[in-house]
């Protein structure tokens, strides 16, 4: 039996180690350690360590220490996790557990195998044939509505757009410009923005701090789902929050309350906030190189169609290629959190039990040893006659991998398709002259001007 059959749940009591003095790095500042470099550029700041220590190097962010894991040998060693190794719940619980404690992610081994069986039938070929005809109508009316915008920035508008198709296929909710849906953007945007909250203090000492209002946006969220699962039991909507609420567990039982709301609260953070990075990153890269912008625009032609059905996606083998190339060079997810259970060895690094990892999918995203010309956006890379993408099976994890790979990836691929579909039938666009924007890194990965872009609408017919 591997250990993972055996673990002494205690280790979910146990505080996070410290000491790390045997784990070759660089702590940077005191208290704030190397945090600021890492707000400003990831990415260099995983070089240097790279560069300097290898692939296993401690590092310390606002007080806490953790270390980095990179390369594709390691990611498959901490996401196969063969012997029950690593938490992923334990390695959020500083941050992302204080507001998503109880989602998918933030489960460990048995319990998350028996908590994905929620979504079993949410992400079924028949739910979402019903999911692309809802977001190409929400698609449809937002994107219409861009060319009257003299001063145009994709982010706020993709966001809002995202938003939108999340309130009506997430949670049912039909009147999008109605209390309600507005009333749940909003407490979705707090709840992100306490995340980045510096004072971590739930108080009401502390009423307008980012962390205070984050939380108090989660638990309204959190009652708000609670206080709809009854009428969804009840009811036959075909929204992913109703097909959770019916789901029974292998016992014949409905899942708690308090599990479907925890779920759904956090199936919302890491669908939305995800995808609207990518989209930014595709539109940019698009926006840059007409020749490539035009080549899939061909596709969608060709399909003589304005909107997308489900059995259309495969077809869209160059926005598949465009998809992914732009995953590769800008992962929707910067970093990804496990915590050691027991002691483990890496790389012939020693690293103690209730150790904080970081895995940087970005960094081994643009490895000179598994990608050819890492640094060059270029979606044949993923064309079957090259599959660089397959020279190491965890060389490319934008969706994590193992038994926590992302469980909402083929939906997040279908918005991704659909909208891009509708885009390039009604508009051409390109970004500004001489155009290099700054990147933030966090809570999403995103051009810091909201990604300024030139609308052309193309001429029906």
């Amino acid at each position: 039996m591997s250990k993972a059959g055996t673990i002494d749940l205690s280790y979910q009591q146990r505080p996070v180690n410290q000491q790390l003095e045997d784990v070759p790095g660089d702590l940077g500042w005191p208290f704030f350690g190397n945090v600021f470099e890492l707000m400003r550029d990831p990415y260099g700041l995983v070089d240097r360590l790279y560069r300097a220590h290898g692939p296993v190097a401690r590092t310390r962010f606002a007080g806490l220490q953790s270390v980095l894991c990179i390369g594709a040998d390691i990611n498959r060693r901490i996401y196969l996790d063969p012997d029950g190794d690593f938490s992923p719940m334990m390695g959020y619980a500083e941050i992302l557990g204080q507001f998503y404690g109880g989602g998918l992610l933030m489960r460990d081994f048995d319990d998350h195998r028996v908590h994905r069986r929620l979504f079993q039938t949410a992400f079924k070929n028949e739910a979402m044939r019903h999911y692309t005809d809802v977001i190409n109508a929400v698609m449809a009316r937002s994107i219409a509505s861009w060319e009257r915008q003299p001063d145009f920035h994709f982010f706020p508008n993709i966001k809002t757009t995202l938003l939108d198709i999340a309130a009506q296929t997430f949670l049912g909710i039909d009147d999008l410009h109605g209390d309600e849906a507005q009333r749940v953007a909003q407490v979705f945007v707090t709840i992100a923005e306490g995340m980045l909250g510096v004072i971590h203090w739930d108080s009401p000492l502390a009423p307008f701090t980012k962390w205070r209002r984050g939380k108090e946006a989660k638990r309204y969220m959190e009652h708000y789902l609670r206080s709809q699962i009854p009428a969804r039991r009840a009811g036959d909507k075909r929204d992913i929050f109703s097909l959770v609420c019916r789901e029974r567990d292998e016992q014949g039982h409905y899942f708690s309350d308090d599990d479907i709301a925890a779920h759904i609260n956090f199936l919302l953070f890491a669908a939305h906030d995800t995808t609207t990075s990518n989209l930014c990153y595709i539109m940019q890269y698009l926006g840059q190189d007409p020749a490539l912008q035009q080549r899939a625009r061909a596709e969608s032609l060709a399909l003589g169609k304005p909107l997308l059905d489900f059995d259309d996606l495969p077809a869209m083998e160059e926005m598949d290629k465009i998809h992914h190339e732009a995953l590769r060079m800008n992962p929707s997810v910067m970093m990804m959190n496990r915590r050691t259970i027991r002691e483990v060895e890496l790389e012939g690094v020693r690293i103690p039990a209730d150790t904080i990892l970081a895995v940087f999918p970005q960094y081994t995203h643009r490895m000179a040893r598994h990608w050819d010309a890492p640094e060059k956006f270029d979606p044949e890379r993923f064309s079957p006659a090259r599959a660089e993408h397959k020279r190491h099976p965890f060389q490319y994890i934008p969706f994590g991998g193992g038994a926590h790979k992302c469980i909402g990836m083929h939906f997040a691929g279908m918005i991704v398709k659909c909208f891009m579909h509708q885009m390039l039938l009604s508009y051409e666009w390109q970004v500004p002259a001489g155009y290099r924007p700054v990147h933030l890194a966090f809570p999403l990965p995103r051009q810091a001007d909201g990604l300024s872009l030139l609308l052309r609408r193309r001429a029906r017919g």
